[in-house]
């Protein structure tokens, strides 16, 4: 039993990556899981490059900007924030209110309320968890809704400032990505 087992996991792991390596050529629409489980079986030097990397003030109560999307990876992104240069404590209590809209063509297909974050990666040499590095605010498939990827864009409003941020000031950057998680 345990024979025929290999060969068969490796069959479909070679289905996949046809699949997906088809879908990124486009011939076929592929399941967003499986180009992300392959890209994290075997990823594209490049795939973790941020597509989105930009100063943002979110304590200012109605500050809103829009950001063109285009990503080189169709996978699961991650929007998130970073304080550049120095590190976010675990015991800060981010506490505000966030508008994302993802808009295409002009028109508004999905919007979210964010109110908490979602996690966050752990500092560098900080095995205690003291510090986060990164805080993750919202996770997004691309393409969104499993059809639109071309003139994709999102935009942010701050709906209540996260004061507590304000002391990180333009070290303060939102980060657009694929999700280097493991998690689906």
């Amino acid at each position: 039993m345990k024979r025929q087992s290999l060969p068969v996991f490796i069959c479909i792991l070679l289905i996949l990556y046809g699949y997906v390596r088809a879908d990124d050529a486009g011939f076929s629409a592929s399941a967003s899981g499986a180009r992300h489980f392959l890209h994290m079986v075997n990823p594209p030097e490049d795939l973790y490059k941020p597509i989105v990397l930009d100063a943002i003030p979110l304590w200012e109560v109605g500050f809103s900007k829009s950001y063109s999307l285009a990503p080189k990876y169709m996978d699961l992104y991650m929007i998130s924030l970073l304080a550049k240069n120095q590190d976010i404590s675990t015991k800060e209590k981010i506490l505000g209110r966030l508008k994302v809209e993802f808009i295409w063509q002009g028109k508004t297909i999905s919007e979210y309320e964010v109110t908490s974050i979602k996690g966050g990666w752990g500092a560098d040499n900080d095995k205690e968890m003291k510090y986060y590095k990164e805080i993750f605010i919202l996770r997004f498939w691309m393409p969104l809704q499993e059809k639109y990827s071309d003139d994709v864009s999102i935009r942010l409003t701050v709906l209540e400032g996260f004061q507590n941020l304000k002391k990180y000031g333009d070290s303060l950057q939102l980060q657009i990505a694929v999700d280097a998680s493991d998690s689906l």
